[in-house]
């Protein structure tokens, strides 16, 4: 079974954690998924507290690490000694992915030097001040690594890991109770094509 480390830091984007979360939890026979942090719990930009099951140095340990969002929450975690200094990702043999300004974190880490990435728009001008080229898609995807811009580019996200890890079929599943009514077939080639061009 997958490991999957959803990484969360005091001040998180409530949506893009609560919703990644959300969707990787509906598959729990083809990975088990672990929220990691630098304390016991932390708390989300609106005061929603999420308990951690352990420790951000256990991301070295996972298959898939995810990266969680945060306007103020991501500039904190970048500074913290602590939790940057916990991270020890090997983009060799591990998924590695971010929603929106956890972008920041793999520039920190040097993961996207001399490639493209993508964040939210509003963090756009930020991200290119750290040196990184950054694209206005919804995903980018370079091998192990992908960035996704905006929060409903989750759907990009968990479609881009459920394919590498198990195919397309197991993308519909995980998404199929997501999907407005009578917008199957709309939705199906907007992730798709979004895949396959990122």
């Amino acid at each position: 079974m997958y490991q999957i480390a959803i990484v969360i830091f005091d001040d998180f984007t409530d949506i893009d954690f609560f919703l990644l979360r959300d969707i990787l939890g509906r598959s729990p026979r083809d990975w088990a998924v672990k929220i990691l942090g630098t304390k016991p719990s932390h708390i989300s930009s609106l005061g929603m507290e999420v308990k951690t099951d352990g420790h951000v140095a256990e991301t070295s340990e996972a298959d898939v690490v995810l990266f969680s969002s945060g306007y103020k929450g991501v500039p904190a975690a970048l500074n913290n000694h602590e939790f940057m200094a916990s991270l020890k990702l090997d983009p060799q043999n591990q998924l590695i992915g971010s929603i929106c300004a956890g972008a920041f974190i793999l520039a920190k880490l040097g993961l996207l030097d001399g490639m493209t990435a993508t964040t939210h728009p509003d963090a756009k001008s930020a991200l290119e001040a750290e040196g990184i080229h950054v694209l206005d898609k919804a995903l980018v995807v370079h091998g192990n690594l992908a960035t996704a811009g905006g929060c409903l580019s989750q759907l990009y996200l968990t479609g881009w890991l459920a394919e590498r890890l198990y195919g397309v079929d197991k993308r519909r599943e995980i998404h199929r109770q997501l999907i407005p009514a009578g917008q199957s077939e709309m939705f199906e080639t907007l992730i798709s094509r979004t895949l396959s061009e990122a």
